[in-house]
């Protein structure tokens, strides 16, 4: 086995174990009762985020949330503002789960690394809390793959890292892993795949936080 293939085959692993994770999880992390509304600051956040990119989509604009987890809140609130949604994630059961809570929408349950889509499919793509679980060389390919998606002027809205952390912990009874650079050097990355940044803020979490940045094909 050459260093290569030993190297995507760490990183397979890696994304593997968070699919495990989220399998296992799925419901702790966000439960039917959340998704049927009662979990109303976490879906106000999102709403809060997300509505500053409706207003740079037309009508029934194709709207990728790449990530999405069970659906909620970010695919149902994006269902309900009229767009076509596709959301895709890796874990099985969250992608069973979404198919449920949010029947309008479509999903595909696949590693997002190695998912393929047609060029310019999308108007936008929104990919919240999912690119920090993916290996740093993962994410530098798979962002200018994120751009081919979009039609041009199309718009990413993503949560990344605040500041740089590797590392494996227990989650809410499962091993997880995370993977994010700092702030600065994943903006590059974002502009380097060919994006122009509008804007990018701090969200506090705790005692550290995440970064949530708009750009522009």
């Amino acid at each position: 086995m050459t260093d290569e293939s030993g190297a995507e085959d760490s990183r397979r692993a890696r994304r593997d174990l968070v699919r495990r994770g989220y399998d296992r999880i799925s419901e702790a992390y966000r439960s039917d009762a959340a998704a049927s509304g009662s979990a109303t600051e976490s879906t106000a956040q999102y709403e809060a985020w997300i509505s500053e990119l409706v207003g740079h989509l037309a009508p029934g604009a194709r709207v990728l949330d790449l990530g999405c987890g069970a659906g909620v809140p970010a695919s149902r609130l994006l269902v309900d503002w009229g767009f076509q949604v596709t959301g895709v994630d890796i874990s099985e059961v969250q992608i069973r789960r979404a198919r449920v809570l949010v029947p309008s929408a479509r999903f595909e349950q696949a590693d997002i690394v190695e998912w393929q889509c047609e060029p310019a499919s999308f108007d936008a793509i929104v990919s919240l809390y999912t690119l920090i679980h993916v290996p740093l060389e993962d994410q530098r390919v798979l962002l200018p793959r994120m751009a081919g998606w979009l039609r041009p002027g199309g718009y990413l809205l993503a949560i990344i890292g605040h500041t740089a952390w590797t590392g494996t912990e227990e989650y809410l009874g499962a091993e997880m892993f995370w993977d994010h650079a700092d702030a600065e050097t994943t903006l590059g990355w974002i502009g380097d795949a060919g994006f122009d940044q509008l804007w990018q803020r701090f969200i506090p979490e705790g005692d550290g936080g995440h970064t949530l940045v708009l750009a522009r094909r």
